[in-house]
């Protein structure tokens, strides 16, 4: 990348920036209400958006754990709660980038919300997001899902669920 191509990044990435931020401020995305009942740091449009999303990711897990997708996202908050407050602001803006329609479009390939998505239509933006030629969309993916899994997988419940059966036992002889 030459000096000129950088140049013109910096200006389209700062104009599209700003755009976001004044859009996300005139409708109203970026106001934080605090945590959504129940949750430590998911706010409720957090929930909102990842409810579907954690019904589709961990759909054989919850159903070997016979759990729901709000224990994963209880999971989840719990995770949120032992990360760096920098991590946990990551996480944030990532999620407050995919409430906005171009946002989403741009990293998940959809102007659709996971919530109006049928399992099949989310399973498709899944994929196609996780294939994305640019870099930045699949790095959304991965610090997106990656998390989620392990906080559902740490639980003990859901972990038995993988067949696999923990760390050796030391015997002592």
């Amino acid at each position: 990348m030459d000096r000129r191509d950088f140049l013109k990044l910096s200006a389209g990435a700062s104009v599209m920036l700003t755009a976001g931020s004044s859009l996300a401020l005139l409708t109203g995305c970026s106001r934080n209400d605090g945590p959504a009942h129940g949750y430590r740091h998911l706010r409720s449009q957090d929930v909102t958006l990842l409810r579907p999303l954690a019904r589709v990711l961990l759909a054989p897990a919850l159903a070997a754990a016979d759990a729901t997708a709000d224990q994963a996202l209880m999971a989840f908050d719990d995770l949120l709660d032992g990360g760096m407050p920098g991590t946990r602001g990551a996480v944030f803006e990532l999620l407050d980038l995919l409430q906005l329609a171009p946002g989403r479009w741009y990293l998940t390939g959809t102007w659709k919300h996971f919530a109006e998505q049928t399992e099949e239509q989310l399973s498709a933006t899944l994929d196609h997001w996780s294939r994305s030629e640019s870099e930045l969309p699949r790095a959304a993916f991965r610090g997106l899902t990656q998390p989620f899994h392990m906080a559902w997988y740490v639980k003990p419940d859901a972990a038995r669920t993988t067949g696999y059966p923990g760390p050796p036992n030391k015997i002592i002889s």
